[in-house]
C-alpha cells in the first residue's frame, strides 16, 4: 500500500499526515515538501509565516477544473524541480495532507494518481465535500452546522499525531542516556507561544516556573523543558534566567536556539507534563501518551469565547487531560501534587483515523 504525505513544512501537520499514516499496516510512505511558484502574502492575525497566492488560487479554482488540464496546472503552481519529483512518483494508494496549503495539491494529484484523497483539519475554501476522507476536529465539525454528517469525515477530539507507546519508549532511552535523569517523578513542561488568540508573558512564565519549582522540591523531581518556535524572546530569557543554573532542571531545549525536538523523548520519560492552551496539537501528543497531563491557561488577546475552549474542556470531562485555570495558578504546586496521583487516560484518537483510512480500500 503506497501512501504520498504532502508536507507544508510545518512540523505540526506533518505530524498529523504521517502519525495516521504510520499506523497504517503494510504502508510504504514517502513524504514530499512541494513548493508553489510565485510571490507569497503575510498571514493575518499576526501570525507568523508566509502563504503563497498560488494555494489560494488553485483551491478558488480546483471546482473548475476538467481533469484533463490537471497536470498543466501543476506544471503552472510548482516549481520545476517539484512538478518533476511529483511526476516521477507516478503512483499512490493514498494521498494524506494536513493543513489548508496542501490540500488543493493532494486533490489534484488524486486524479492524476486515481489515488484516495485524504486531508486532516478542514481546508478553507475547499470544504471537506472533495475529500475522500476528511479527518477534522469535533469544533471544526461543529462550526459547518451540518443538518447531517457526511459519510467522508471522521471526527477527532484532539489532534492526530505521531505518538505511540513503543515510540515513546525508544525516544526515552535515547534521551535518558544523553540527560542522566534518574529522579522519580520527573516534570515535563511544553512551553508554546503567541498566536492570533493567546498570549504567554513574561510575568505569567514567572509565577508558573516559580510554582513548578515549588511542586519539584515536594516531589523530589526533575524539570524538563522545551519551548516552541512561537515562544517570545522575553519568555525565553525567563526560562533561562530562573532555570539554567537550577540543579533540578536537567533539559533546558530553547526552539528557536536550536534544531532540537525532544518532545517524543520528554513524553516517554516524564510522569507529569505540563503544556499551554495555545496548541491543540501539544497538548493532544501529551494527551496521547502515558504521562499525567495538565493544560495550562494562558492570556488572551480578547475575551471571546474560543471553539477550542470546548475541546479543552471535552477532553478533561473524558479524563484524557486536567485543565488549569489563570486563577489556579498561585496554587499550581499543589494542585499538581494532587493530580499526580489521578493518571489521565490515553488518547488513542490516531489509530481510530487510521483504521477509517483502511476501510476506504474494502
Amino acid at each position: 500500500m503506497k501512501i504520498l504525505v504532502l508536507s507544508d513544512g510545518i512540523r505540526g501537520n506533518l505530524n498529523q499526515s504521517l502519525g495516521i499514516a504510520e499506523r497504517i499496516k503494510v504502508a510504504e510512505i514517502k513524504t514530499i515538501e512541494p513548493e508553489y511558484r510565485g510571490p507569497t502574502y503575510q498571514l493575518t492575525g499576526g501570525r507568523k509565516g508566509r502563504y503563497k497566492f498560488l494555494a489560494k488560487v488553485s483551491a478558488l479554482l480546483y471546482p473548475f477544473l476538467i481533469p484533463r488540464v490537471t497536470n498543466f496546472c501543476l506544471k503552472l503552481i510548482l516549481t520545476r524541480d517539484s512538478y518533476q519529483e511529483l511526476s516521477d512518483e507516478h503512483s499512490a494508494d493514498f494521498i494524506i495532507s494536513a493543513g489548508s496549503t496542501m490540500a488543493p495539491l493532494n486533490l489534484l494529484l488524486g486524479r492524476v494518481y486515481k489515488a484516495k484523497k485524504i486531508v486532516c483539519m478542514t481546508p478553507p475554501i475547499l470544504g471537506t465535500r472533495y475529500f475522500d476522507l476528511a479527518i477534522i476536529p469535533e469544533h471544526d465539525y461543529e462550526r459547518m452546522h451540518l443538518l447531517k454528517k457526511p459519510k467522508n469525515l471522521f471526527i477527532t477530539i484532539g489532534a492526530p499525531n505521531r505518538i505511540n507507546l513503543k515510540n515513546l519508549k525508544e525516544e526515552a532511552e535515547k534521551l535518558n542516556k544523553r540527560i542522566k535523569c534518574f529522579a522519580k517523578v520527573k516534570i515535563g513542561i511544553l512551553l508554546g507561544g503567541d498566536d492570533q488568540n493567546y498570549h504567554i508573558s513574561k510575568e505569567w512564565t514567572k509565577t508558573f516556573l516559580e510554582e513548578i519549582k515549588k511542586f519539584t522540591e515536594k516531589v523530589n523531581g526533575d524539570i524538563l523543558l522545551t519551548t516552541s518556535r512561537r515562544t517570545l524572546s522575553e519568555v525565553e530569557t525567563t526560562c533561562k534566567e530562573m532555570l539554567s543554573n537550577y540543579s533540578r532542571c536537567k533539559l533546558l531545549v530553547i526552539a528557536n536556539e536550536t534544531g532540537e525536538n525532544p518532545v517524543r523523548g520528554m513524553l516517554g520519560l516524564c510522569s507529569i507534563i505540563f503544556t499551554t492552551e495555545d496548541s491543540i496539537a501539544m497538548s493532544s501528543e501529551s494527551a496521547s501518551s502515558p504521562a499525567t497531563t495538565i493544560v495550562m491557561k494562558v492570556g488572551r488577546k480578547n475575551k471571546r469565547h474560543l471553539v477550542f475552549d470546548e475541546t479543552f474542556k471535552k477532553l478533561s470531562e473524558k479524563n484524557y487531560l486536567h485543565l488549569v485555570s489563570l486563577k489556579e495558578l498561585l496554587n499550581l504546586s499543589e494542585i499538581a501534587l494532587q493530580l499526580l496521583s489521578k493518571p489521565t487516560k490515553i488518547l488513542n484518537e490516531t489509530a481510530a483515523a487510521a483504521e477509517a483510512v483502511e476501510r476506504l480500500m474494502r
